[in-house]
């Protein structure tokens, strides 16, 4: 997810300045995507004014600098309509998707939406697990001594169990979510 999607969406919810979406990114934020320098976020917000998708208030503090308190503007929330109603797109790597950011505001969007989103995620990731998970994983090398080389192969299987818990523990939070999403649906 971009930073501007994601400023878009918090700003949805309720006006922030600058420094409160920092102090999200750095508490709450740090599961949705990596952190952002506060120089990084005050650019991004003063691009998204020029581009019209949010505008400003200043609001005047007594012995304080003057704060800036943003909003979405009716293009900011088209955008990020679009954004969040938009064919997902899986990347390679499970940890670089932006499903988790969909979900955190899928309740902007129809559930039919966001479970196609996540059922598209989910075949991904599983074709994957099937094309990947139980290759040959056998380490060869003309360089390294037997035992080298033995030792090598117990750290590669290791680190692939790491990976492999990880992208399991991914899908199966996918299925939950799924389940949640088509209750909904219901309701």
């Amino acid at each position: 997810m971009k930073l501007e999607h994601l400023i878009l969406g918090l700003l949805k919810i309720n006006p922030f300045t600058g420094y409160d979406i920092k102090k999200y990114l750095d508490t709450e934020g740090r599961f949705v995507r990596r952190r952002a320098p506060l120089s990084q976020i005050y650019t991004t917000l003063k691009r998204m004014t020029k581009q019209g998708w949010v505008s400003f208030e200043e609001e005047e503090r007594d012995g304080k600098p003057d704060v800036k308190i943003y909003r979405n503007t009716e293009l900011g929330e088209k955008v990020l309509f679009d954004y969040l109603n938009s064919q997902i797109k899986p990347p390679f790597r499970f940890a670089e998707s932006d499903i988790m950011d969909r979900i955190k505001f899928a309740f902007l969007v129809e559930p039919e939406v966001i479970i196609q989103q996540i059922q598209v995620e989910l075949d991904f990731r599983k074709a994957q697990i099937a094309r990947f998970r139980n290759r040959d994983r056998t380490l060869r090398s003309e360089n390294l001594t037997k035992e080298k080389l033995t030792y090598a192969q117990e750290i590669e299987d290791r680190l692939h169990a790491y990976g492999a818990s990880k992208v399991d523990f991914f899908v199966q939070t996918l299925e939950e979510m799924l389940e949640f999403f088509e209750a909904q649906k219901t309701n």
